[in-house]
């Protein structure tokens, strides 16, 4: 996974947010555009720091992803995942 692919999948969430809820968009740019007008070096730090956690959430959703699509395919093969544990009774 190379960096513009990242961006292009972050930019295609990004624009289909503002598509589906153009209300809460606006409200969030009023709200930017205050703080970059009153309180810019405010501004810079909550921005830097809603970067860094925007960038570790893709980072798990996206490692998520594929680790249930490694499960999924072990589970196809036949073979139980590392992982997993079974209950004495229960069938799952």
């Amino acid at each position: 996974m190379d960096f513009g692919s990242i961006i292009n999948d972050i930019t295609t969430m990004l624009m289909g947010f503002a598509e589906s809820n153009p209300f809460i968009v606006v409200a969030v740019i009023l709200i930017l555009a205050y703080l970059i007008y009153r309180k810019p070096a405010f501004f810079f730090f909550v921005f830097v720091i809603g970067l860094l956690l925007t960038v570790v959430l893709y980072l798990v959703m996206s490692m998520s992803v594929s680790g249930v699509s490694k499960k999924e395919e072990l589970i196809k093969k036949g073979t139980v995942p590392e992982n997993s544990f079974s209950v004495p009774g229960k069938s799952f």
